[in-house]
């Protein structure tokens, strides 16, 4: 009996001693799920202040970028720290240093989680004339767009102004002729015959207002309104921030794109905006302005900021738009730039003395030419020079040229014939080719050294360049600065590198446009627009992004 009661007591001791190792084992595994539950969530919060930091940086910087003047840091901080609330947090940005740099130190807090990111960021001056852009339009035409599917790779700045014209009654307006009723049929009007369309009310009959036409439409084209359409792109096309894609016969001629640092990646790109001062922008199908962020690319995707006074339209519109300021803003640059014109008056900045037009300036100061010229590999082009020009080219197409030719007539580089077909015309120098009627490039022309600190090559047209648009041509690589007061023809899928300038655009067949921003600072001589306007940005500096 003894030995059972104390087997029965053996039993429930360990029983006891298996409940508290249970109890223990239990009491362990919340402790450990707790624990868990606490690094998640700390990670969690970790993160949440982590985006929240990264946030308020990126509209830190963009304050910045948009009150370039603004120096004083404790102003800056009331600007970018006046409403913190962030994606479910707040962040605070503190500002230290002086210009030319800053660093900038964002905290972002989610609940009980807080993370620091900094940057260090330097003031830049920025240059803006006609030629910092791959495009630069002016006038326009009266209903219709610049079009067509072109990759166009830089900044593109259209301006939609409309023809200088003679405003004879004051009106603001270009005013066609007062319409009347002929009843002695004389084809004259005569004092007394009634005005049927009389615009500004004069009680007699007025001749059409004069007027300049720059695009060369045939008709007066005015300004372009809300409803007229100033650029309008569908398909392949699109604006980019990046050389993706430059063939190597350009690319190994042009100097590296610069870097800068953009959500935590170096990147290398242009500094693309995309101005439209009037006229709709129309973005339909696969094409875009800038492309989406992509993490772990070498190349800006993003443009660094579009200004379009009167919207998007197409249907993509502004939701195929990738700009790091958005799709709202406006056109910022008011009338700091100007479209120039050859056959304008034009005053000597240097020595006062006025001009009739651009042309005869530029004739005053070249070797001149009367005829039409053609430049074309396999044929030899005699040397001419004086003391402001000089050009030569031999039978392998190797051209050498310096200041300003001025060609009265019509100039067309062609391409050779038989074994001498697929050669480049090869510019060696620093010159400018002036035309009085029209340029034709219908060949390759690329630069013998680094373009354009070593070789740089200008094409002016009084009346259009046409580029790749005879029969045969295609896939051409070009390279310079190309104005033309009128139009600007380019019809196959050439790849054309440096900058354009025109008062109108006919792109067609997906050409390929790069700008290269060192062409700024050593254009060709003569080149029109040359005058700059200086603005200012921030930009972080490589390598200079750090978590805290």
């Amino acid at each position: 009996m003894r030995y059972i009661i104390e087997e029965k007591g053996s039993a429930l001791l360990l029983a006891l001693i298996l409940m508290v190792m249970l109890t223990l084992v239990f009491v362990a595994a919340i402790t450990t799920s707790v624990t868990d539950m606490d690094i998640s969530e700390n990670i969690k919060e970790k993160t949440s202040s982590f985006y929240v930091a990264e946030a308020g940086l990126e509209y830190g910087m963009g304050v910045l970028k948009s009150n370039p003047n603004m120096l004083n840091n404790d102003t800056l901080e009331m600007l970018i720290n006046g409403s913190p609330a962030l994606g479910g947090g707040t962040y605070n940005i503190d500002i230290a240093g002086a210009i030319p740099y800053k660093t900038l130190t964002s905290t972002g807090n989610a609940e009980e989680g807080e993370s620091q990111v900094q940057v260090i960021v330097k003031r830049t001056r920025n240059p803006l004339n006609i030629w910092n852009n791959i495009t630069f339009a002016g006038v326009g035409q009266a209903g219709k767009a610049i079009a067509g599917n072109v990759r166009f790779h830089g900044p593109v700045h259209i301006m939609g102004e409309g023809e200088p014209f003679t405003d004879a009654n004051g009106n603001g307006q270009w005013d066609d002729a007062d319409n009347y009723t002929d009843l002695n049929g004389d084809g004259n009007w005569d004092m007394g015959e009634p005005l049927t369309k009389d615009l500004d009310g004069d009680g007699q009959w007025d001749d059409a207002e004069t007027y300049s036409d720059v695009n060369g439409s045939g008709s007066y084209d005015g300004m372009l309104t809300v409803v007229d359409l100033a650029y309008d792109i569908s398909g392949a096309a699109g604006v980019f921030n990046n050389y993706t894609g430059i063939p190597s016969e350009l690319s190994s001629r042009v100097p590296a794109l610069d870097t800068t640092t953009f959500n935590g990646e170096v990147v290398s790109y242009m500094e693309a905006e995309f101005r439209v001062k009037h006229g709709q922008v129309s973005v339909s199908g696969t094409a875009t302005i800038g492309q989406s962020n992509e993490s772990g690319d070498s190349d800006k995707e993003t443009m660094d900021g579009c200004y379009v006074n009167d919207g998007y339209t197409g249907n993509k519109g502004a939701s195929n738009v990738y700009s790091d300021n958005g799709t709202s803003q406006t056109y910022d640059l008011e009338d700091d730039l100007q479209m120039p014109y050859l056959s304008e008056p034009y005053t000597d900045p240097n020595t006062g003395y006025t001009y009739s037009s651009y042309m005869d300036y530029l004739s005053t100061h070249a070797l001149v030419i009367n005829g039409d010229i053609t430049l074309q590999p396999g044929v030899e082009f005699p040397a001419q020079s004086n003391a402001n020009g000089s050009i030569y080219m031999d039978g392998n197409g190797n051209l050498q040229i310096s200041g300003i030719v001025y060609i009265d007539g019509n100039i067309n580089i062609n391409a050779g014939s038989g074994t001498m077909s697929h050669n480049p015309v090869l510019f060696d120098g620093m010159g400018t080719l002036v035309a009085t009627q029209d340029i034709s490039v219908n060949t390759h022309v690329l630069s013998e050294g680094m373009f354009p600190t070593d070789d740089v090559i200008g094409f002016i047209a009084r009346h259009d360049i046409n580029i790749g648009t005879g029969p045969g041509d295609a896939q051409l690589n070009l390279m310079g600065a190309f104005y033309a007061q009128e139009t600007i023809y380019n019809s196959k899928q050439n790849g054309v590198a440096g900058a354009l300038v025109s008062n109108y655009f006919d792109i067609t067949n997906v050409p390929d446009l790069y700008w290269v921003p060192s062409i700024v600072d050593n254009l060709p001589p003569g080149m029109p627009g040359g005058g700059t306007v200086y603005t200012y940005t921030y930009k972080i500096v490589n390598n200079s992004w750090r978590e805290l």
